[in-house]
């Protein structure tokens, strides 16, 4: 959002769908813009530029494709707003085929759509390039909005498609009638929360839990803080959230005193596994009062299940000195996405001496090299040492070899067996069972 040189608010498309993810990170928008310097945003991260860098090669890819195949294309230029919108209607009544970064605007909207594709009845419908694999609904959003400005700039009827330009060069289409009812209701909600804004910063609306707040991250994760939310107590869902505030548990506090209550649509056991966990956070953070330093609070858990069987730290196996612990590093931002490292850690057999040893990929050639080269050697390991284990953290380890025993057709008999055979362990089941602890997350980088 910004406003022009008089001083109106004029909103893009994209607005629409920070909105949805988080109409507190709008309403900082919001607040930001009419009050410069009064709240700083966080900075963009190295993650997040470098999404924004592969989406602009994605869509910089697209138009040199729409280039090389002959096709009559202008190119609508972003530096000034009113000749691009001058340039664009001009595009659009000699029927040009391909128009693209087409300007827009109806108050009080206004934006620059990646194409307009003059379709087999010689009326335009809006493409737009995301980086993804496959569609995400909130990109309807977005393009109904385009769809409804191309609408309202020509004077004709809305489209009846739009469509998709995958980061996997996949297109798809979509009917504009199946989503313009739930982009009509967002676009309402939208524009009565700025016609509502006070600018008082006690207005704001409460983040929603486990929300993408954008560039307003750090300041819903403050707000959490300050009002002890129950967001902060580990595992626990938003949909036990929404229970525990209609009882009258609002904070992390209370609920850690709330043994015994009852909760509507919430059973005994689950309200007293949240007590349990908000009761050790609660004393975590009290004894980090005065040491910053100080060790989590933790209890262990039962080690017998309701059938007898070892759970949680039991049934960790026996340690072997052939133990492997491994970790796995992927790159999402190309088509499929690479997995570009492989690495283990290994004992010696000198005290506190370990070895690493790594496998690296660039390109999906070179994954399967690195594939191949990670299961031949642990699986050989395995057989000369059949009582080892493969130890890693959380599912994506298991879930990405499986993957790329599929995907590049090779070791799949070597991967099934170790699979078959309980080789890997998977240590955050081993926690998430063993133990609880006094911090609001149990993963390894908490």
């Amino acid at each position: 959002m910004k406003k022009d040189l008089s001083g109106q608010l004029i909103f893009s498309p994209s607005d629409l769908i920070g909105y949805l993810a988080s109409p507190f990170a709008s309403w900082m928008d919001r607040y930001a813009l009419e009050n410069p310097g009064a709240v700083a945003p966080d900075e963009e991260t190295e993650d997040g530029q470098l999404i924004a860098q592969t989406g602009a090669q994605h869509e910089r890819a697209v138009l040199d494709e729409f280039k090389s195949s002959g096709a009559n294309l202008v190119e609508i230029s972003r530096t000034d707003p009113s000749v691009a919108g001058t340039t664009t209607i001009s595009a659009i009544n000699t029927k040009t085929p391909i128009i693209y970064q087409a300007f827009l605007e109806h108050e009080p909207f206004a934006g620059f759509a990646d194409f307009l594709l003059l379709d087999e009845t010689g009326r335009y419908q809006v493409w737009d390039t995301k980086l993804a694999r496959s569609p995400k609904p909130y990109y309807a959003i977005q393009l109904c909005c385009y769809s409804e400005l191309l609408a309202a700039v020509t004077g004709a009827t809305m489209p009846e498609k739009f469509g998709l330009i995958l980061g996997t060069k996949d297109r798809v289409e979509f009917r504009i009638e199946d989503f313009i009812h739930y982009y009509r209701r967002i676009k309402t909600n939208f524009l009565t929360m700025q016609n509502r804004f006070t600018g008082n910063f006690a207005d704001r609306p409460e983040p929603f839990p486990r929300a993408d707040h954008g560039r307003w991250t750090s300041h819903a994760e403050k707000f959490f803080q300050d009002t002890d939310h129950l967001v902060q107590v580990a595992g626990i869902t938003v949909g036990q959230i929404k229970k525990l505030k209609k009882g009258g548990i609002a904070k992390v506090a209370q609920l850690s005193a709330a043994s015994g209550a009852s909760i509507r649509k919430l059973s005994t056991d689950s309200l007293e596994k949240l007590v349990a966990q908000a009761r050790l956070q609660c004393q975590t953070r009290t004894d980090r009062i005065g040491n910053p330093d100080a060790p989590p609070r933790y209890e262990v858990l039962p080690c017998t299940g309701a059938n007898g069987e070892p759970v949680g730290l039991a049934a960790l196996p026996p340690d072997h000195p052939a133990d492997v612990f491994f970790d796995m590093e992927g790159y999402p931002l190309v088509a499929g996405g690479l997995e570009y490292l492989f690495g283990v850690c290994t004992r010696k057999e000198q005290p506190d001496s370990f070895e690493f040893i790594d496998w690296w990929a660039h390109n999906r050639e070179e994954e399967q090299l690195a594939f191949e080269g990670f299961v031949d050697w642990v699986f050989n390991r395995w057989q000369r040492n059949p009582d080892m284990h493969i130890y890693h953290y959380a599912p994506y380890e298991v879930s990405a070899v499986r993957r790329l025993s599929t995907r590049h057709d090779t070791r799949q008999d070597e991967v099934d067996a170790l699979l078959r055979n309980e080789v890997f362990v998977d240590l955050f089941q081993i926690v998430r069972h063993g133990l609880r602890l006094g911090e609001n997350s149990y993963s390894l980088k908490t």
